[in-house]
């Protein structure tokens, strides 16, 4: 659904593109921000920047590693957990809808290739040197 929308445009009318994909995917847990850059496929300073936006919206906080002093993890404040989860919840509907539209004896073949697409892109997804 992202890859429709330019990377700057207003997702949901409370963040960019790429802030809703960040808050997704602090969802999983704790991350530093070089794993977490790598994941969005961004740089380090571009990442910084767009957690700078969250953390002043009271989203995220960053926390140093106990272990490793150089190193930032960046987890979701309440706040940012509840608006992950309004969005994430959002872009499950979005995708129900277009599941929906769909002939029914197509949906599930459908769901099952496009799980598939998604297992081959993340095997080569480091492998691939494109925009």
């Amino acid at each position: 659904m992202f890859a429709m929308l330019e990377r700057e445009q207003v997702c949901c009318g409370t963040v960019t593109v790429a802030q809703c994909v960040v808050l997704q995917t602090l969802l999983e847990g704790t991350w530093d921000v070089s794993a977490l850059a790598s994941h969005a496929r961004v740089t380090k300073g571009a990442m910084t920047r767009l957690l700078d936006g969250l953390e002043a919206r009271g989203f995220v906080e960053r926390h140093q590693d106990p272990d490793d002093g150089r190193r930032w993890l960046i987890e979701l404040t309440a706040a940012g957990t509840k608006e992950a989860r309004r969005l994430a919840d959002m872009t499950e509907n979005a995708v129900a809808m277009i599941i929906s539209r769909m002939p029914k004896d197509m949906r599930m073949p459908a769901v099952a290739m496009i799980s598939e697409l998604r297992k081959a892109a993340e095997e080569v997804r480091d492998g691939i040197d494109c925009c």
